[in-house]
């Protein structure tokens, strides 16, 4: 993208100056809106904290001013009854004759009670026993306090009734167990009552429960938020919490109610509950997002009991923060939409003329033999005002060079005619000599690839020529002592008799399997064999006499019949699983073929065997090994690299049905350097090995015009391929050799058909 915006901008002179003029207005728009935009946010959003913040002082305060006015109500009742007759004390327990006197004094402080607790039992009242010591030194002590439901019962079981609250499930809060809270928190009031001694006589108990209570939070929020402080569809909020619980607010919820039992956010509870510290920032409130300040609330005692909560939503200010972002960016956009259009303007009048000097020199170039064309007066200019700058200075210089081009261009023209001539001449000797030069190259060429391929051909027919001789003497010693043990294994047959029934079948075996050792003796043979002895045989094909040359032979005619490639695999198991079980590996089918082949099933076993063997052999460890097979149809056209057989649709080659075997197992695999030599004879890299099994039983395959080749194994490991036509298909050896030495002997080119 970036690329071909450079191809377009590099391609007209007038868009990069329309780039170079806008681009840095562009950016000035752009910074301009960042930074109206950074200073409105940062303004904003720093008055915004340092109001709530101020709110929230306010809000704890008026708090404060409320439990310190229940303290100075019970000073005054105190100082009253010092200077009556009426204090209990030690000889007069009863508090019959403070009852009027208290009970008006709760009515006037607005207190849910006002008791006078005797010092005796100051131990065992709730809240107040972990404050004995200091109400013994005569100190008063007022602030918030939390009571057990328990607690609230003894007082008054309205109050526990009140203080009862259903958790409601809030958004961006954390997850609780509860369904309800039941504890209270209280405004207090103690002021001890000391005699003349200065010994604690009682104390003086007032007290206001919040859960519930919607006129302290109405009274704060009036007090902070009046008309005109928030915008007109802003109103501002006061809380109190019970650790995260709303038990007194004016903050509603959707249904327009108070959002009694919701809980604080997660983020706010952790720093306000959990670390005792405030917290001013945006929060989601209920249901919105507030600009809010949280403080925490401590009990008389010191523990940390809840929340007191400022704070007003925030969407009013964002509102008008982005209605004026939009106008400031209207303003900056029409000043931008100025600034373009007299940039626009110049540079239209600055390629006036760039246009005119590209106009004639493209009629140039398209057609450089027109005379007297040139620039003039530049189109900016009248035709006497020639002030000189840098255009028309250009101008001035084309226009006499297109007259010098215009006095050489005749003689430019005779020197090419003549040389053109003579560039005729020399093309026509040198394209003669290249082509006899071409020639030539492919001829040698294709001697070089022959060649190669002879020697390659004779290399082979030296080690099989040593095979033979091998052969010859091992076939002779194995068909012996394989003759004794057949003969033998009958006699024994005949003589048991019927007792021989339990093992006839594994004398059948041996019987099979010592006529097996022959043939794989007698084809060991055939394969090696020299041509003039297998030419008595019928198998040599007819070849030219050549003095002291040999070609490779085939293998003798295999025995054909029509088998299923099924059977012939199942077969082959029974064979091979002594050496499965010995090496603890499990072989697997996957067997789909349907069609029927035309093969020599004694020799197809052969191959299969020596397949399973080297498979067996190896694997570095017990492994699972799998044999396929299914129906294929491939082109003959040709064998690729890895000796694998053309797939159909490669045009020119004849398609033919068959099925393919394949042999896969996962063991260490043949190295890359080692693939395209496995099929050669005597090469092994085992050290027990021979070399000719695979030789072999690719020579038994390709004798019936089948391929056998290797594939790497997905994962690790080889996986031999053998395909089968369903009609066997003799080849004979090809006459290449014949066609090198007849061309080399001509002298002509291998290429002559």
């Amino acid at each position: 993208m970036i690329q071909r915006l450079r191809h377009y901008l590099a391609g007209s002179l007038r868009r990069r100056l329309l780039v170079l003029t806008l681009a840095p207005l562009l950016l000035l728009l752009l910074a301009l809106v960042g930074l109206t935009a950074y200073w409105t946010t940062a303004y904003t959003d720093r008055q915004l904290y340092m109001n709530v913040r101020s709110d929230l002082d306010v809000a704890s305060r008026t708090l404060q001013r409320q439990h310190q006015r229940l303290r100075d109500g019970l000073e005054t009742l105190r100082r009253n009854l010092r200077q009556s007759t009426t204090l209990p004390g030690p000889s007069s327990p009863s508090t019959e004759t403070l009852a009027p006197r208290l009970k008006a004094l709760r009515e006037t402080l607005n207190a849910d009670w006002l008791r006078w607790l005797p010092a005796e039992q100051l131990g065992q009242t709730p809240g107040v026993a972990a404050l004995v010591p200091r109400l013994r030194q005569g100190e008063s002590l007022d602030g918030l306090d939390m009571l057990s439901a328990d607690s609230l019962a003894s007082l008054d079981p309205l109050l526990a009734e009140r203080a009862r609250l259903a958790l409601r499930r809030t958004p961006h809060a954390q997850p609780s167990a509860r369904r309800e809270e039941t504890r209270g928190m209280l405004l207090r009031a103690l002021v001890p009552i000391m005699d003349a001694r200065g010994t604690l006589v009682g104390v003086l108990d007032a007290g206001r429960l919040l859960n519930r209570d919607p006129n302290l939070v109405d009274e704060i929020r009036d007090l902070l938020y009046g008309p005109g402080t928030l915008p007109l569809d802003g109103t501002g909020t006061i809380t109190l919490f019970l650790d995260d619980v709303r038990i007194a607010t004016n903050v509603t919820d959707s249904t327009g109610e108070r959002a009694l039992g919701t809980q604080a956010s997660l983020e706010v509870t952790r720093q306000v509950i959990g670390e005792g510290q405030r917290y001013v920032n945006r929060a989601f409130v209920v249901r919105d997002w507030f600009v809010a300040a949280y403080a925490p609330l401590d009990s008389l005692d010191g523990q940390r009991i809840g929340m007191i909560y400022a704070g007003y939503p925030q969407a009013p200010y964002v509102r008008l923060y982005r209605e004026t972002l939009v106008h400031i960016s209207l303003v900056l956009l029409a000043v931008s939409l100025l600034g373009v259009l007299l940039v626009w303007g110049g540079v239209e009048r600055l390629m006036r003329p760039i246009r005119q000097i590209r106009h004639v020199v493209h009629a140039v170039r398209d057609a450089p033999s027109s005379d007297g064309l040139r620039i003039g007066p530049l189109a900016s200019l009248g035709p006497e005002q020639r002030r000189g700058d840098e255009l028309d200075e250009l101008a001035q210089e084309f226009d006499t060079m297109l007259a010098r081009l215009e006095a050489h261009r005749s003689e430019i023209q005779a020197a090419a005619n003549t040389l053109e001539a003579q560039v005729e001449d020399r093309t026509r000797d040198l394209s003669a000599q290249t082509n006899t030069l071409r020639e030539r190259s492919q001829a040698l060429e294709e001697h070089v690839r022959l060649l190669r391929e002879a020697r390659a051909k004779l290399l082979t027919r030296e080690k099989l020529a040593a095979l033979g001789e091998l052969t010859a003497g091992i076939g002779h010693e194995i068909n012996n002592p394989a003759a004794v043990i057949l003969g033998h294994v009958e006699l024994i047959e005949v003589i048991l008799g019927d007792q021989a029934d339990p093992v006839r079948e594994e004398i059948a075996t041996i019987i099979h399997q010592v006529e097996r050792i022959r043939a794989l003796v007698d084809n060991l043979r055939q394969y090696a064999r020299d041509p003039h002895q297998a030419s008595h045989d019928g198998a040599q094909a007819e070849l030219p006499d050549l003095p002291g040359e040999t070609l490779p032979t085939t293998l003798s005619p295999p025995n054909l019949s029509q088998i299923h490639p099924d059977e012939a695999i199942h077969s082959v198991e029974v064979l091979v699983r002594h050496a499965l079980d010995h090496h603890g590996h499990r072989l697997t089918h996957e067997l789909s073929a349907t069609r029927q082949i035309e093969a020599d099933r004694a020799q197809l076993t052969q191959v299969l065997v020596n397949l399973l063997i080297n498979a067996i052999e190896m694997a570095p460890g017990p492994d699972t090994l799998c044999i396929t097979s299914a129906d294929r149809d491939a082109t003959l056209a040709g064998v690729e690299e890895d000796h694998s057989p053309v797939m159909t649709g490669v045009p020119g080659g004849e398609v033919v049905a068959g099925i393919e075997i394949r042999i896969i197992d996962h063991g260490n695999g043949v190295p890359e350097h080692l693939r395209e030599r496995i099929f050669i004879p005597f090469f092994t890299t085992r050290a027990n090995g021979s070399g000719i099994g695979l030789s072999v039983s690719s020579g038994l395959i390709t004798q019936l015009g089948g391929r056998l080749w290797l594939e790497e194994t997905p994962g690790g490991g080889a996986t031999f391929c053998l395909w089968l036509p369903c009609i066997a298909r003799r080849h004979h050896e090809d006459n290449q050799g014949r066609h090198l030495l007849e061309t080399l002997s001509a002298g002509g080119s291998s290429r002559a058909s």
